[in-house]
């Protein structure tokens, strides 16, 4: 869900984990997060890193659903169609595109396809993303072309990749099941 990306923002995925557990065990209603101190919800989160700013930004985010929805929850937004669903959560403060994609497809099952680092770094490698294109734009473009039934296979197998053999200094080429499809690899051959 949207907490659970919020906390995974400039961390780990192990240390987001970690936070949304104690942050969970802490407070295991949301209204009790949404209605505790900053301070409170920060020394939950603290694991996640960004501590005051996640806790501030969860806090009126969940602040926000009770607003709009009559309680903390997004729980609604599986009625909504998924564009419009994309844009609410565009236009709420601290959520960008990687976050509301990320929110849709994991927790309503909404097929939007998100950029994380992992994706950024292999379509540019694959010469998926144009020149110059930020992460934002790629997602928005590459996001209507990929079908709905391969949206989350698609998403979960490309970070894999990315984890296990495609890594940001020293990628594991000779590894790679898709190295000749790879501009990347073919230019670092060249030189």
């Amino acid at each position: 869900g949207l907490v659970e990306t919020v906390l995974s923002q400039n961390t780990s995925d192990r240390n987001s984990h970690r936070a949304y557990l104690a942050l969970r065990r802490r407070f295991p209603r949301w209204d009790l997060a949404m209605n505790a101190p900053v301070r409170s919800v920060a020394a939950a989160i603290s694991s996640g890193g960004l501590a005051n700013i996640k806790a501030a930004r969860i806090k009126a985010l969940l602040s926000e659903f009770a607003r709009r929805f009559g309680r903390p929850t997004l729980a609604p937004l599986r009625r909504m169609a998924g564009e419009d669903a994309y844009r609410y959560l565009l236009a709420l403060a601290g959520v960008g595109p990687k976050t509301a994609a990320c929110t849709l497809l994991f927790g309503q099952g909404t097929p939007i396809f998100p950029v994380d680092t992992h994706i950024d770094r292999i379509s540019r490698r694959l010469g998926w993303a144009e020149p110059g294109e930020t992460p934002a734009a790629f997602q928005e473009r590459f996001r209507h072309l990929v079908p709905d039934r391969l949206v989350h296979s698609l998403h979960i197998n490309l970070i894999a990749h990315g984890r296990a053999v495609c890594h940001p200094a020293r990628p594991a080429c000779s590894d790679c099941p898709i190295q000749r499809q790879c501009t990347w690899h073919h230019r670092k051959e060249r030189s």
